[in-house]
């Protein structure tokens, strides 16, 4: 019968580094006995076996039954309950071959370590009660983190920001739904004072919840990128502008137009954002059907855009297609291409002049392009507040909150239809268990077994 995440008996072991050649790689161990059970397969066991915590023994990893060494080795030992797991532990720093890394691994399997499930040192930190589901979850956020934005997010998770928020918001409901049951339980202490003050701490809880789903749409381009489309018509330059973004030759640059028949895409940092930055074909009417589907699909992805950059050339000027996908996009930064060349007309009013081909000229372009991508995430928001605003992370948190923020009008809408107390009550239970959901508290295994299995193993 297969491990699951509730079988916390067998100590674990995986490799907590990428695999693949690096400088060195480290596995990890947790479990009871784990440190017994390495030292069998160490040079120096008495020193491993009598190691305090937080220390670092130097040897070789040896198979004990052929006296094989199979790498030199430093062994950093933890000791319950100050660990990451809450248990005993150990992280093996090895030579970074997959060999090695493979060797050690199968070695310790064949000592009595079971193989570790994904995230599953993480749940034994859960379980151990040494982090909530929401540090939880910011632990695999981070390790996942692609760009800046995110890994701030994620970090200010881990330490705690949304936890306590939430943790705060819970307290609201939960002192109000005592004093719901009190009256309950003693009808003859009735009050309208005190009914209006517990509304009005259940609207301050509501509005709490209706921050953090505002929020949600911002965190989510910060963790997964945003969508750029360079588009405009055929020798725009749309090409030569991809290249000096993604610093390399990766489209085809071509005087003869059309060039282009399918769109490209490569995932790169600008600023502290993620871009998933996407050539498209040329737009235009043509009769070519190879052409013509580079267009269509063109045209797909421009109504999925977070942003798009649409280019003229500066040399020829605005014609009618130009116009008309100005109209029809109005949010689109328009960059007035080949200002370089001496025979380029000045841009246009809202036109942004550049040289696709000058990398002098990019600096400026970067910059305004950055602030773009901030104002796409942030809204009207002012910065500071954004950039020191807790967010939430991830689809199941998003909808717990919108869950017990909807739980908190129900009872609002009870308690104005002079429903009764008990109706209002269930629906005030409910918002804080929604809550209690998101940081684990209160959290059904097979939605615990959802959340860990998205985890890297060694994690």
């Amino acid at each position: 019968m297969p491990r699951t995440y509730f079988d916390r008996d067998a100590p674990i072991v995986a490799l907590a580094t990428a695999e693949g050649h690096a400088a060195l790689a480290v596995i990890r161990a947790a479990g009871h006995g784990a440190i017994d059970l390495v030292a069998r397969c160490f040079s120096r066991p008495n020193a491993l076996s009598a190691a305090i915590g937080y220390r670092a023994v130097h040897g070789w990893i040896v198979n004990p039954r052929s006296g094989e060494k199979i790498d030199e080795v430093v062994v950093l030992v933890f000791r319950a309950p100050r660990s990451f797991t809450g248990e005993d532990a150990v992280e093996i720093s090895c030579h970074g071959s997959p060999a090695v890394a493979k060797s050690i691994l199968d070695l310790l399997l064949n000592e009595g370590f079971s193989q570790a499930l994904q995230g599953e040192f993480t749940f034994r930190a859960f379980a151990e009660g040494k982090t909530d589901l929401v540090r939880a979850e910011a632990v695999n956020e981070l390790a996942r983190a692609s760009c800046e934005a995110a890994r701030h997010d994620a970090l200010q998770r881990l330490s705690g920001a949304l936890s306590n928020r939430l943790d705060a918001i819970r307290d609201l409901v939960i002192d109000v739904l005592a004093d719901i049951n009190a009256r309950l339980d003693y009808p003859e202490d009735e009050s309208l004072d005190e009914e209006g003050r517990w509304m009005g701490i259940l609207q301050r809880a509501r509005s709490e919840l209706d921050d953090l789903i505002q929020g949600y749409p911002g965190s989510k381009l910060r963790q997964e990128g945003l969508l750029v489309v360079i588009a405009g018509r055929p020798n725009a330059g749309k090409s030569s502008l991809f290249n000096l973004l993604v610093r390399e030759e990766r489209a085809i640059v071509s005087p003869e137009p059309g060039t282009t028949r399918d769109w490209l895409e490569s995932w790169i940092s600008i600023g502290e954002f993620a871009v998933r930055l996407i050539d498209t074909a040329g737009l235009r009417n043509t009769a070519n059907t190879i052409e013509a589907e580079g267009v269509r699909r063109s045209t797909a992805l421009l109504s999925r855009a977070d942003l798009i950059l649409y280019l003229v050339d500066g040399t020829t000027g605005i014609d009618a297609e130009d116009a008309a996908f100005v109209t029809r996009y109005p949010n689109a930064m328009l960059l007035w291409n080949k200002a370089d060349l001496p025979m380029c007309a000045p841009a246009p009013s809202s036109w942004l002049p550049l040289s696709a081909k000058d990398i002098h000229t990019f600096g400026r372009f970067e910059s305004i392009l950055t602030d773009s991508l901030r104002a796409q995430v942030r809204g009207a928001e002012d910065a500071r507040d954004f950039e020191a605003q807790v967010r939430i992370a991830g689809e199941r948190q998003a909808r717990l909150v919108r869950q017990a923020r909807d739980a908190l009008c129900q009872a609002s809408e009870a308690h104005v239809a002079h429903a009764g107390l008990d109706l209002v009550a269930l629906h005030v239970r409910e918002s804080a268990e929604y809550i209690g959901e998101i940081t684990g508290e209160i959290a059904p295994d097979e939605v615990l077994e959802r959340v860990f299995s998205t985890f890297c193993v060694g994690k």
